[in-house]
């Protein structure tokens, strides 16, 4: 697991919630605390749909909303002249991003990791942003981890997103 703190919070946020940054990203969870606690589930409903958008969903793997689809009702919430007290986003990849991540690297299957997160935290006044494995099987192999670690600074460094590691 690695741990970035967010040093320049604004610019970040501009590119969470205005920009298109981590628009593919899907969104499994949101909370949002301002003058009432938001919740926001992101899995996704198939029988919602029609059979053919069912299919296209179950051929994409998604299981959760792309972030695009559902950051106007976070920044809904958190626009405003008052920073919000807090907010927990969790981005959980699909299982083709999640693919890309390893195949990038040279490694064809890690059978033992199941998903990848990125968490991203906002409580007093500070923006955390943590990776994360699950792991179907205990294991003493940390070459998924690290390989998510290194990922998702990568793609900060190639956002300019400035932060620090703790």
């Amino acid at each position: 697991m690695l741990a970035l703190k967010i040093i320049e919070i604004k610019e970040f946020m501009n590119q969470l919630l205005i920009g298109n940054t981590f628009d593919l990203f899907p969104m499994a969870e949101a909370s949002i605390t301002t003058f009432n606690t938001f919740t926001i589930n992101g899995s996704i409903n198939k029988d919602f749909f029609d059979t053919d958008t069912q299919d296209i969903l179950t051929q994409n793997g998604s299981l959760y909303s792309q972030w695009r689809q559902l950051k106007p009702f976070c920044f809904s919430v958190i626009r405003g002249k008052r920073t919000p007290l807090q907010f927990k986003i969790v981005f959980q990849l699909t299982p083709e991003q999640f693919s890309s991540v390893f195949h990038t690297n040279g490694i064809s299957e890690l059978s033992d990791a199941s998903s990848l997160s990125l968490n991203i935290q906002y409580k007093n006044k500070m923006l955390l942003c943590t990776s994360g494995i699950s792991q179907k099987y205990f294991s003493l192999d940390k070459r998924a981890e690290q390989l998510w670690d290194a990922a998702v600074q990568n793609f900060f460094n190639e956002q300019n997103i400035s932060y620090e590691i703790l």
